[in-house]
């Protein structure tokens, strides 16, 4: 429970601020949905960073407003293999692509967030988070290196890193 208090405090003291606009509304949406998820899917060594998660959603999204955030709530550009038409959407740009449309915010943010912690891709950066949180020491700059398999943009790592500056508490 002290992980989860902790958890919900850093939270709420972290993100309360920065924006003058509908951006901290979206931290906010973003944020909740993460935090909820690691209280309630994971254990305290495998817990997400919730700037992690929020930047990854800014970055994937453009602070919620592409077409895919705002048509089927997927914040982080998630792709699906299903079939039925009524849940995926198709980029403009690349029609052999399906993107996932998910019911809810919340529904996306677990999406991401499992196949951070569940997929083989990701068992590098699973392993960089565990050591963290042994240390109780995240370093974000270390956990976005393990996730080159995420997007096959080459400055991804740096702009989600520069997003997670903007969410740092000042």
């Amino acid at each position: 429970m002290n992980h989860l208090c902790a958890t919900l405090l850093l939270f709420c003291s972290s993100f309360n601020m920065y924006f003058d606009d509908e951006r901290n509304d979206f931290v906010q949406e973003i944020g909740v949905c993460a935090v909820e998820y690691n209280a309630y899917y994971t254990e305290p060594e495998k817990r997400l960073p919730i700037r992690l998660v929020v930047a990854v959603a800014v970055h994937e999204s453009g602070w919620g407003t592409s077409r895919f955030a705002l048509e089927g709530n997927n914040y982080f550009g998630m792709k699906t293999m299903n079939e039925d038409p009524d849940e995926y959407m198709i980029p403009n740009e690349n029609d052999k692509v399906r993107l996932a449309k998910y019911k809810t915010t919340c529904g996306s943010v677990y999406a991401f967030m499992d196949l951070l912690l569940k997929s083989k891709k990701y068992k590098g950066f699973r392993e960089k988070l565990t050591r963290q949180w042994f240390l109780n020491e995240i370093n974000y700059d270390m956990l976005i290196k393990t996730l080159n398999k995420y997007s096959k943009d080459k400055l991804w790592k740096v702009n989600v890193m520069k997003i997670i500056e903007q969410l740092e508490v000042k």
